[in-house]
């Protein structure tokens, strides 16, 4: 028996105790390989025979920073691991990056201030921590043949790249990408953001596609044309839609948003959809998107943790199933289809704890405000501003007023010119009398 247990321990944990230590092997022999100028932690670089230097390590153990390099073509040759950070900036002479072998980046790759940088070639790249590119003004071209399949955070600002794709990956930390001017397609099958998604200032006709995405933290969407968020489940903090010129906004899986959620001076929007929205942390506010009628699309809202805030040239809205707002309920509507003792009397007046509720619709340049306690019972009243007001027969009736206060001032004048005229001829005729 006893024999028995030790022929199964050999069989069971020596393989396993001679892998884990070919591993270890394999680890130290890859150290040991690094050639001596290739163990370095800092690499200060500027010109073409300090990259000579390094041209035949395949790994590099600290990180590079090139800095004011004045050759057209930058190309680190064999190198093919980072074990430190990639730093290039400030080489306004660069006009191509080559790094034909290059596979992986521990730490953060970053291009930073390249003027005449046009094209970027990277064909084995798969691995880096943090890539960080800005101020590219002309760059146009980049190659990831094989796209990379490991990176936390994608920070891409001021390029010539007319799409983002060749990153695929399942979880993020970060994806900001704004003001690249030529970008009209962000493709992404992420589905999970767990700090910021910042998508702002591209292209004009920007099209904008996370399919795939369930979780994020942070969402700023600002200047796209379309967006795709269709899987988007729980949006930890903040989301804000703003100047966007898509017609249309649909979220139906969206849940939950843990602080604000804002809709503001989107012109073309018609069309919203937040059917499975049940709970919104701090404030929803829905602001100057001209196209947008109804608000009629949170049918499923049940609490608002902060102020309600809607403007704008709204005809109607709807909350069947709002329970609580723990805030303000402010509505400012230029329609003169919008029933505010309506809104007030079956909308909100039995909602809100705290702070005030006002509306103002119509030509009225007023609102009514009504002063709301904890309890939701109501304190005192009072007037304010409808700031959504369009009121063209009152800019009418000042242009004209002010036209005939011109026209008043002007004959005021030429009665005291004339009256003045008079004057000075019954001077003349009396001195000619005297003389």
């Amino acid at each position: 028996m006893k024999f028995a247990n030790l022929v199964m321990f050999l069989v069971l944990c020596l393989p396993t105790a001679f892998s884990e230590e070919a591993s270890s092997s394999s680890e130290n022999s890859a150290e040991e390989n690094i050639l001596p100028k290739c163990f370095k932690s800092y690499y200060e670089i500027s010109s073409f025979g300090d990259i000579k230097k390094i041209s035949d390590c395949q790994t590099i153990s600290g990180s590079i920073n090139i800095h004011g390099y004045d050759m057209e073509l930058l190309e680190l040759s064999s190198i093919k691991h980072i074990k430190g950070d990639l730093k290039i900036s400030n080489a306004s002479q660069v006009m191509r990056i080559e790094a034909p072998e290059l596979e992986s980046i521990d730490g953060s790759f970053t291009l930073n201030t390249l003027t005449s940088l046009t094209s970027a070639s990277f064909p084995k790249l798969e691995s880096v921590d943090t890539l960080e590119w800005k101020v590219l003004p002309i760059l146009s071209s980049v190659g990831l043949n094989k796209g990379i399949k490991k990176i936390n955070s994608v920070i891409l600002s001021d390029t010539s790249l007319t799409g983002f794709g060749g990153f695929n990956v399942d979880t993020l930390k970060t994806l900001r990408i704004d003001n690249n001017r030529f970008l009209e397609r962000i493709d992404s099958s992420v589905k999970e953001i767990t700090e910021e998604l910042i998508i702002a200032a591209n292209a004009r006709n920007l099209e904008v596609a996370f399919p795939e995405l369930g979780w994020v933290k942070v969402a700023m969407v600002k200047d796209t044309k379309s967006i795709d968020l269709n899987d988007l489940q729980v949006v930890q903090s903040s989301a804000e839609f703003i100047e966007n010129k898509f017609d249309s906004l649909s979220l139906p899986k969206l849940k939950s948003v843990g602080s604000t959620l804002s809709l503001i001076n989107n012109k073309k929007l018609e069309n919203a959809d937040f059917s499975s929205l049940v709970e919104v942390g701090g404030g929803l506010m829905v602001i100057k998107n001209d196209k947008l009628k109804q608000i009629n699309f949170f049918p499923a809202l049940k609490s608002v943790g902060g102020a309600i805030e809607f403007e704008g040239d709204i005809d109607d809205s709807s909350f069947k199933r709002l329970k609580i707002v723990k805030g303000s309920a402010i509505m400012k509507s230029s329609s003169k289809f919008f029933d505010c003792q309506k809104w007030i009397d079956k909308e909100v007046s039995d909602v809100v704890r705290g702070g005030k509720i006002e509306c103002g619709s119509g030509d009225s340049e007023f609102t009514e405000v009504i002063h709301i306690d904890e309890d939701g019972e109501r304190t005192g009243t009072s007037t304010g501003r409808n700031s959504a007001k369009i009121s063209d027969k009152g800019r009418g009736m000042h242009n004209v007023q002010e036209s005939t206060s011109i026209a008043t001032h002007s004959f005021d004048n030429t009665k005291g010119l004339l009256s003045i005229f008079i004057g000075c001829l019954a001077i003349m005729a009396t001195l000619e009398t005297l003389s």
